[in-house]
């Protein structure tokens, strides 16, 4: 029997062309959604070198910060989210413990296991602060047009009991997730489509 794909949610960011060598800004900057929405929160990252601790090579991971309102909500929405009170909780998967609207991404060390399967060239967790669960990340590294680097990828919930490596091993090609995406936003547009004609 055919296992039920999971719901994914939208994760985009471009390089921030304002970013100059050695200062504060932030690296990349675009919006991240839950798996089955179409709220799309702002997105901030910085990059950080860290030293893997198996092999003593330095690598670039990417932390940052999800906005806490959507403006794809709608405006009671937007303002139930900022005057949410109480100290929203910390969330952890495996061994990764996020803050509050915390989101990270690490070099994917499972991308040479399969090279057929085209799996990401990150991954990492995301914590949107507000009481929903901690979601998976699943990021490419790609160029625009333009030739500017950028990320595109996907969210999707942990599956209980089951390691990344196993996740990763049971997710999609690359190109069905964009013929996926593709077509949710065709279906999307046809339904708006059907609304604008009273029918």
């Amino acid at each position: 029997m055919d296992q039920k794909p999971q719901p994914r949610g939208d994760f985009v960011a471009f390089l921030n062309r304002d970013k100059q060598p050695g200062d504060n800004r932030p690296i990349f900057e675009g919006h991240i959604a839950k798996p089955d929405s179409d709220e799309k929160h702002p997105l901030t990252l910085w990059a950080h070198e860290y030293a893997d601790p198996k092999a003593g090579e330095i690598k670039t991971m990417y932390s940052g910060t999800i906005g806490a309102v959507s403006p794809d909500a709608d405006p009671a929405a937007q303002i139930a989210a900022l005057k949410r009170v109480g100290s929203p909780a910390e969330q952890t998967l495996g061994n990764l413990t996020l803050r509050p609207r915390q989101v990270v991404l690490f070099p994917n060390g499972f991308k040479a296991d399969a090279p057929e399967k085209e799996r990401p060239d990150l991954w990492g967790a995301a914590n949107f602060g507000d009481g929903s669960p901690i979601v998976r990340n699943s990021v490419w590294l790609r160029k625009t047009r333009a030739g500017e680097v950028m990320m595109s990828g996907a969210t999707s919930y942990p599956i209980p009991g089951k390691s990344e490596a196993e996740m990763q091993a049971a997710e999609p090609f690359l190109d069905e997730l964009r013929a996926g995406r593709d077509a949710a936003k065709a279906g999307a547009e046809r339904k708006k489509g059907r609304g604008g004609r009273g029918e």
